[in-house]
């Protein structure tokens, strides 16, 4: 319900027409012109099966967008709770859960719910994860490890830089510490064997890149899709404090503490109640970084010697180089900015579960001495996020109640059908959205530059082979001047000719 309150445009649809393609015999994609992600392991025919189901038509996006919004908050709660049982463990899956509750009005449901923007990667990346939390240091840990990693980054390389580099990174200087120590100790310890799980699952981490580009390689020999390589880089050093106050701006997005556009009362009241969940991430992530270099253990109760896993120091590892990747980068922007950092939300959401869970529960059944002060505290603490998530349920309550939206052209759409057109051109944010709003039966291809080009983003090759496809009408559009670039008349009847 909440996802109907935004509209399907051009860059969801696409990727549901290329869903029902992959699934109507066209696996590889072949002939399709993708964008600098392919979403093509987990999105995309995940698209595919709920359109096959129920149907070629914009809810699919509806669906879908909820489906691995649900997924994300699932096994984000259990990469939370870790391996703690009892209480411990629920009240760690419950904070990274509440944190996850978020998804509000413009634009909360459009960077989150719309489409695949770098926010479904969150679920392979969290069963990566989980998997490498909960798995047995056996043989097939690191072999299991890799396979889950490139599946990761074959959907999006998101996880490359959130997931498989940190792992590998973690792994590496936790296998060179333990190396050391071993090497240290005692003549009589060192007959204990040297700890290699690490070690082995950092090489597994580093080699999943590899074979990610190998996959790659071998899809495009085949004849499967196109994908355009990824835009980086380095934003201008002036640019730089306009980069960190919109990575700030669009981490506030992410959480639904909207402070930028809160034109009534009661959404002002919801963004400033989402400060509480914004809070658990950041002490989360400071704990992380803390526990990046020195013991966890006197913190939380639990010994002298207890540390970080690895896990958690990959997460943290993560999140720091989502925020810098967008701080230093140059992606971001108000709104269209939070589609490129999404992932850090459920990983912060996660980073408070497992770091501030345990300073909540450490103080159980403390009554007297001193830890009464620190119980006192973690009472107060408590209550208050207890309070927070009952309005999160609420505040998501009442997005949900607000009236759906129809497909950007869903109009056109239907007008073209009434009057039977059914193959034509138009400029990019027209196209797939109104071939999906149609059901499939109108059909119009992208343009570029006016009208002098077709627009290989998002579109398929056959769509502008005359042997195959045929138009006959144009849509244009007069503004905005974002839209009217693509497709313009002047440029059309020049290119084209008169009808």
């Amino acid at each position: 319900l909440e996802s109907r309150t935004t509209s399907v445009n051009a860059d969801s649809a696409g990727q549901v027409l290329q869903g029902w393609d992959m699934l109507h015999g066209n696996p590889l994609l072949r002939g399709w012109f993708l964008g600098d992600v392919s979403f093509y392991t987990f999105e995309i025919p995940v698209d595919g099966l709920v359109a096959t189901v129920s149907g070629l038509q914009a809810d699919v996006v509806h669906v879908t967008g909820a489906l691995f919004y649900t997924l994300l908050v699932l096994t984000a709660a259990l990469l939370a709770r870790g391996r703690a049982r009892g209480p411990a463990g629920v009240v760690r899956a419950l904070l990274a859960a509440g944190v996850l509750l978020v998804p509000s009005l413009y634009p909360g449901a459009h960077v989150l719910l719309l489409s695949a923007d770098h926010t479904g990667v969150g679920v392979p990346v969290m069963l990566t994860l989980l998997f490498v939390d909960r798995a047995r240091e056996r043989w097939y840990l690191p072999a299991v490890a890799c396979l889950l990693l490139t599946w990761a980054q074959l959907d999006d390389p998101v996880a490359t830089y959130t997931c498989a580099a940190p792992l590998a990174i973690v792994c590496a200087i936790r296998a060179a510490a333990a190396s050391l120590t071993w090497l240290g100790s005692r003549r009589s310890a060192r007959a204990a064997a040297l700890p290699w799980s690490d070690a082995v699952l950092a090489v597994a981490a580093a080699f999943s890149y590899e074979l990610t580009q190998v996959v790659q390689s071998a899809i495009s020999d085949a004849g499967g899709f196109y994908q355009y390589p990824v835009a980086t880089g380095l934003a201008a050093w002036a640019a730089i404090p306009r980069q960190l106050q919109w990575t700030w701006q669009n981490v506030l997005y992410l959480f639904g503490a909207n402070y930028f556009k809160r034109p009534t009362a009661l959404q002002a009241a919801i963004g400033d109640l989402h400060l509480a969940g914004l809070a658990v991430a950041l002490c989360g992530l400071v704990i992380g970084l803390w526990g990046l270099f020195f013991r966890l253990g006197p913190f939380f109760g639990l010994g002298p010697s207890a540390r970080a896993d690895r896990v958690t120091q990959a997460l943290t590892v993560g999140t720091v180089a989502m925020l810098a990747a967008g701080a230093f980068g140059t992606h971001m922007a108000p709104v269209a900015g939070a589609h490129e950092i999404a992932i850090a939300l459920p990983l912060g959401a996660v980073l408070g579960g497992r770091l501030v869970g345990p300073w909540l529960t450490a103080g159980r059944g403390a009554a007297h001495g001193r830890l009464r002060a620190g119980t006192i505290t973690r009472l107060a603490v408590a209550s208050a996020l207890t309070v927070a998530g009952a309005g999160y349920v609420s505040a998501l309550g009442y997005s949900a109640a607000q009236p759906g939206t129809q497909a950007t052209t869903q109009d056109l759409a239907d007008w073209l059908v009434s009057h039977q057109l059914t193959a034509g051109i138009a400029g990019y944010w027209e196209a797939n959205v109104t071939t999906l709003a149609s059901h499939g039966t109108v059909r119009l291809a992208p343009l570029n530059r006016g009208g002098r080009y077709a627009y290989p983003w998002e579109s398929k090759a056959s769509w502008y082979d005359p042997a195959v496809s045929q138009a006959n009408f144009v849509v244009t559009v007069s503004g905005p001047p974002v839209d009217d670039v693509y497709a313009q008349p002047a440029v059309i009847l020049a290119r084209y000719g008169a009808p």
